[in-house]
């Protein structure tokens, strides 16, 4: 039973991959908001949704954000006899990062489960993934990012942080580290900035459950799931508008990590 609710949980992932992003900060008095449309995939499973945030750095260095909410239109298998659901609004996350300067920077995000947790069963094993994780959690780490001077349009980010998910329903996930990097080109005397990121999570400890009174583990210490993606964003209003479109490919540890699953993600940020 355990292992359905973690596969639940895990395969509600969007395409959100860092915090905001990998990047220095936004200057004080400025912000910006933006919105997304996401489809993943595995064989007989899907789910869709639409994702939207907004960040604003009400002073230098200090950037406050609500991340990842919106509405999930799907989570399910297709097949005969399956169950059809899973949807419902997703989660939010309350983010801040501080630069400390031009290439460093601390986060700490806190994930509430706001969305619609209720699961749907049919013909067994058919079940509904919906886009809450019920549970909270906290993400806090560090990033550092750098313009490669030697070669024009070229930059790169990187974060690792700690992902603690408290424990609900006599349940707790096990303690994972995320490390990831992203690099991206934009093309002399244009607007248009190919990227490529990559994301390690590890779990660090394993996952427990009560079970009448007992403290039962998944045996999970040591899963991990990689993401890997491609993608480019096009300003079509210049430092104002810009959108992006990417596609990832994940590989995970069975479901306590998600499993495998290919994804698609186009959004549109406006800078104000």
């Amino acid at each position: 039973m355990f292992k359905k609710i973690a596969l639940a949980a895990a395969l509600v992932t969007s395409a959100a991959f860092a915090t905001w992003d990998f990047y220095p900060v936004l200057e004080g008095g400025k912000g910006s908001a933006k919105g997304n449309l996401y489809y993943n995939w595995d064989h007989d499973w899907s789910n869709a949704g639409l994702g939207i945030g907004v960040r604003y750095s009400v002073i230098n260095n200090l950037e406050i954000s609500l991340q990842d909410w919106g509405y999930q239109f799907w989570g399910e298998w297709d097949c005969s006899g399956c169950v059809n659901g899973g949807s419902g609004l997703r989660d939010l996350t309350i983010g801040a990062r501080y630069q400390f300067d031009h290439m460093f920077n601390g986060f700490v995000d806190l994930i509430l489960p706001v969305g619609n947790d209720d699961v749907d069963y049919n013909a067994l094993p058919s079940r509904t993934t919906p886009p809450s994780s019920e549970e909270i959690a906290l993400y806090l780490g560090g990033q550092f990012s750098m313009v490669v001077k030697e070669a024009p349009g070229l930059k790169f980010g990187t974060e690792a942080g700690l992902f603690w998910g408290f424990e609900h329903d006599n349940k707790e996930r096990g303690l994972e580290l995320h490390m990831g990097g992203e690099i991206a080109y934009t093309v002399p005397n244009t607007e248009i900035t190919p990227l490529f990121g990559l994301q390690l999570k590890f779990r660090l400890t394993e996952s427990t459950w009560e079970d009448n009174g007992t403290e039962v583990g998944a045996d999970d210490d040591g899963d991990h799931q990689i993401f890997i993606w491609l993608g480019c964003g096009i300003y079509v209003i210049p430092k104002q508008l810009e959108i992006t479109a990417k596609l990832f490919v994940r590989s995970g540890d069975h479901e306590n990590m998600g499993g495998d699953a290919s994804g698609l993600y186009a959004g549109a940020e406006f800078f104000f």
